[in-house]
């Protein structure tokens, strides 16, 4: 009897699997004014961050809260480490520089108060940024104001990290109520330790 002897060949190939950028947005709390300008790190990943805010101006102000997101494409306290913004508002100064180096940033949280009917609104007072080389839910909070809740956490996948940065910002509105920063998006991009 004949026999008949089957060989099969199977070939493996090496298969390398890469996610695309992702943008992570904070929940909308508030909605006001225009996204400006979208910024990327040109080279390197973002270590470090500061942040620009108004200070409380009592009861009769006008007070905006977050004017501004600065963040550190390197270790931020090397000198001229390069930096990326989105847009930045009119009040308020720069506060302390927060740094995760020799880690990055992964992730953020919002601080934001809602919708104020008649009273003073001031949509985003702060953010805490999370960090590669920080355990757990652990995080490095700025030093923005105290007004509002903090929002959903924003995370990028676990092989990515920080790399770009847009805000939505109300500029000046004349008599009416003025907020600044409303809500970020970060960009994601790919990192092999």
């Amino acid at each position: 009897m004949n026999k008949i002897l089957c060989i099969t060949v199977i070939t493996l190939s090496s298969v390398y699997l890469t996610t695309a950028n992702i943008n992570i947005t904070s929940p909308p709390v508030t909605n006001w004014g225009v996204w400006g300008p979208f910024q990327k790190c040109g080279f390197g990943y973002v270590q470090g961050f500061q942040l620009k805010t108004e200070p409380y101006g009592g009861i009769f102000s006008d007070d905006t809260g977050l004017n501004a997101i600065k963040l550190f494409c390197g270790n931020p306290d090397s000198f001229g480490t390069p930096f990326i913004t989105s847009t930045e508002g009119d009040w308020g100064s720069w506060g302390n520089v927060y740094s995760c180096y020799p880690g990055y940033l992964n992730g953020f949280q919002l601080r934001v108060e809602e919708y104020q009917g008649s009273s003073d609104d001031t949509a985003t007072n702060n953010v805490r940024f999370f960090c590669t080389n920080l355990a757990g839910s652990n995080y490095i909070e700025g030093d923005g104001l105290g007004f509002g809740s903090w929002s959903q956490i924003q995370h990028c996948y676990s092989d990515q990290v920080i790399c770009g940065l847009q805000t939505q910002m109300e500029t000046y509105q004349g008599d009416d109520d003025d907020t600044a920063i409303n809500n970020v998006l970060m960009e994601c991009c790919d990192y092999t330790p």
